[in-house]
């Protein structure tokens, strides 16, 4: 690798030598051609000390004349006046355009502040959206599953009401087969149902009050359906409002979708819950409607028997 020039006073010297030996004026220019490069500044200040040197030294022969003195100094201060005119210029350019830069340097400086200072509060209004949307999410999902219980539970209580409401019909069904059964037997021996009359009846009341205790115990399962059933349109309610906040949040996830991708995997799974809790109400209001038809079917029955 070539190595800078260094500006000594030794090798200034010797430029303006060897300027001198070609017949032309040591200026700043020429030195630093001679030199090969250089700073302006370094150059400027010992090429002064060099003619200040000079210029000492020549006034100091007394073998010179007193004019031919006066004619040298003249033509050294001219030659030091021209090289520092020079130097001046140069260097009053180089501060004019090194104070350009600065002030753009300064102004680009400033305006990449404001331009990271914008960014800075889109970014944590992004952020502050992000957050809002992952908390609303969390919520829809959170009620979605709640929905989604809630319809478990009905659905298993319905089960267990239908059960119960299907033994209280057998229990009622063997109950009229018995006193059926038994009015058989007392028109077979009417003579034994005068001696035995108070047991007949007895045995009479014993069944219809079977039969009363089942016909409340289907009437309470159709008042437990019946709020059974009213539970499920409030979930169903619950369900609508829970779809249309769903649909809000879609359209704001729709205007930040760069910054929650991530959160597409717990939307799907919030809408797979309420698929789940929608035919979870379905299966439950078939039940019930069936329950009510079958409640319906029995009372009429009943009524028809009365």
């Amino acid at each position: 690798m070539p190595r800078k020039p260094v500006a000594t006073v030794e090798t200034i010297s010797a430029a303006v030598d060897a300027l001198i030996a070609e017949g032309l004026d040591p200026t700043i220019e020429r030195v630093r051609a001679k030199l090969g490069g250089g700073s302006y500044t370094t150059i400027n200040r010992l090429l002064a000390e060099v003619l200040a040197v000079r210029q000492s030294q020549a006034a100091q022969v007394s073998e010179v004349p007193a004019d031919l003195i006066e004619i040298g100094q003249r033509a050294v201060a001219s030659i030091y006046a021209a090289v520092q005119g020079q130097a001046n210029a140069k260097i009053e350019a180089i501060e004019a355009d090194a104070r350009k830069r600065i002030e753009n340097a300064d102004r680009a400086r400033a305006e990449a502040a404001l331009e990271i200072e914008r960014l800075e509060r889109e970014g944590e209004k992004a952020a502050e959206e992000l957050t809002a949307c992952r908390q609303s999410t969390q919520e829809a999902a959170s009620r979605a599953e709640r929905a989604e219980a809630t319809a478990q539970a009905s659905k298993a209580e319905i089960e267990r009401l239908t059960r119960a409401l299907t033994a209280a019909q057998a229990d009622a069904q063997a109950a009229r087969e018995s006193e059926h059964e038994a009015l058989q037997r007392a028109t077979r021996a009417e003579d034994a149902r005068r001696e035995a009359d108070a047991e007949s009846r007895n045995e009479i009341d014993r069944l219809q009050k079977l039969i009363a205790r089942a016909e409340a115990h289907a009437e309470a399962s159709r008042g437990e359906i019946d709020r059974l059933t009213r539970r499920l349109e409030a979930a169903e309610l619950e369900r609508e409002e829970t779809e249309k906040q769903r649909n809000e949040l879609e359209r704001r996830l729709a205007r930040t979708e760069a910054s929650v991708e991530a959160m597409k995997a717990q939307l799907e799974k919030a809408q797979q819950a309420l698929e789940i809790a929608r035919q979870g109400e379905r299966q439950a209001r078939d039940v019930a409607a069936e329950l009510r038809g079958q409640l319906k079917v029995s009372g009429v029955a009943e009524k028809g028997k009365g």
